[in-house]
Formats: C-alpha cells, structure tokens, sequence
C-alpha cells in the first residue's frame, strides 16, 4: 500500500535494525498491548521478525504485520498491525508503532487510514478496534484523529485495564 508519503510493505529479514528502534524504544514498549518485555538486542528482534514473516501468510485477510516506511527514502520509521484480539477472537484490532524519532508527522494516521481503507474494502471486515493505555495520550489522539470512536474502558483484552476506539466501514468510507 501507498500513501503520499509511506510505503506499507511487509517486514523483511534485513529490518532488524530499523525494528529494534521501534520496539527495543523504552518510550514504545512502555506501552506496549499486549505486555511485553523490551526487545534488547538486534539478534532477538530478528528472530521476531522471522516469526511475524513466517505467520504471515497464514494470517486470515485482514490481518497481518506490515512495516511503514518513507517512500523517499526506504528509512522504516513504523509498524502496523491487524490481528484479533483475545479472548475471543472475533474482534479485530488495528495498532500502531512508531520510533520515537518519527513522532509527531502524522506518519501513524496516514498509514492506518491507508490500511483502514485496504481492510474495509479489500478485507471484508465490518469494524475495527484500537486499544490503549489509559495514559498513552498519543496513541489516543491518534484513534480519534483516525474517526475512532470511544466505546469504554475494558480489562477484557490481554487482562490489562485499556480504552476501547471502534470504527466501522461505513462510517470510514462515507
């Protein structure tokens, strides 16, 4: 997928690096759903990768793991994702990662409404959900800036306490 600025391409073996900056950034794992330890080292972030390149074709369209990259210059600046969220498995979640040197340009919005757009017409799905920490304001605004809206505070998804942003495709495509 394309936008005017980024590239939304599926991650690679040689990305470790770039994805270490994302997810081995203290300021991203903090907020991390669900929980899970700081990627440490670029050996065990590539070993990641290889697992999220293997699962890949076996992911049910929508879902998937994507890596966001400027079309200018190839630099990987983020991470996307469409998968379901427990315990059930009928809800699906859209999420975003970005490295904290790439905050603040609008690059989460604009590549989730590109994906959005690809899930609702070419997926076949009717909604989507994004979660958050409570105090993660910015992955918030970004659920609102994407026309989400708040339906709750739930502990339901991954036992953490987290705000709940629903849109459906109607609502996303009108």
């Amino acid at each position: 997928m394309q936008t005017d600025r980024l590239l939304i391409r599926e991650w690679q073996d040689d990305d470790a690096a770039a994805a270490l900056e994302i997810y081995g950034a203290p300021d991203v794992a903090l907020w991390l759903s669900p929980a899970i330890e700081r990627i440490e080292d670029e050996a065990t972030m590539k070993l990641v990768l290889q697992a999220w390149i293997e699962a890949q074709p076996n992911f049910v369209v929508p879902a998937g793991r994507w890596a966001i990259t400027r079309s200018d210059t190839g630099e990987v600046v983020g991470g996307l994702l469409i998968r379901l969220l427990p315990p059930y498995e009928e809800d699906l979640e859209i999420g975003w990662q970005l490295k904290p040197s790439a905050w603040g340009n609008g690059y989460a919005t604009e590549a989730s409404r590109a994906l959005m757009r690809w899930a609702f017409t070419d997926g076949d799905t009717d909604e989507l959900y994004a979660v958050a920490r409570p105090n993660n304001k910015r992955a918030i605004a970004t659920a609102e800036r994407l026309g989400m809206e708040w339906v709750g505070e739930t502990d339901k998804y991954y036992g953490l306490n987290l705000q709940v942003y629903r849109i459906r495709a109607a609502d996303f495509l009108s």
